[in-house]
């Protein structure tokens, strides 16, 4: 038996209105929209990156509605970086070496079978210019020491990018009427 000895993400001491956020959004609608995967594909060259993803948290879960270079499903909220990125109360949540942080050094998704990612960085997604509804994130097996205002401009833009297709969504019936359901 073994272990783990994380620190899995704090609830946000609002939940109950970020929750409602999240479900007002439409977000958890939008799994494999085309534009949110052009988004997560863009970020993941741009920001030079083995995988970016865009997760939305509701509950227990992390629900990721688009990605590349990783699964776009459902994960345990408890092993999200994403959930620390929305717990932070800041827009920009950057980790250069996850394994050297005592909150995530034995995360599975640092150094067990689910992954290997050493460097994590975030753009928070806002809801009304208020509510973390998710982020949109980049990680690699690499450590980066080092993040650039062009790889911070990427994120922020990418986060308003993400917020504007989800109220385009919101406001266009056929657009969400379309889309698949998250898979659990």
């Amino acid at each position: 038996m073994s272990i783990s000895i994380f620190q899995p993400p704090p609830v946000p001491m609002n939940e109950r209105e970020r929750e409602r956020a999240v479900v007002a959004s439409g977000a958890l609608e939008a799994q494999d929209d085309p534009v949110l995967l052009a988004i997560a594909r863009d970020v993941c060259q741009q920001m030079g990156v083995s995988a970016s993803l865009l997760s939305i948290l509701l509950h227990d879960t992390q629900y990721v509605v688009a990605a590349h270079g990783i699964a776009a499903r459902a994960y345990r909220r408890k092993h999200s970086f994403s959930g620390h990125a929305i717990a932070s109360g800041e827009d920009f949540f950057f980790i250069p070496d996850l394994l050297s942080d005592a909150r995530f050094a034995d995360n599975p998704w640092v150094n067990r079978d689910a992954g290997r990612f050493r460097f994590y960085a975030a753009a928070v997604l806002r809801w009304d210019g208020n509510h973390a509804i998710g982020a949109i994130s980049a990680v690699d097996p690499n450590p980066r020491d080092v993040i650039t205002e062009r790889d911070r401009a990427t994120m922020a833009d990418a986060a308003a990018a993400i917020v504007a297709r989800l109220h385009e969504r919101r406001d266009a019936p056929l657009l969400r009427d379309t889309q698949a359901v998250p898979r659990h």
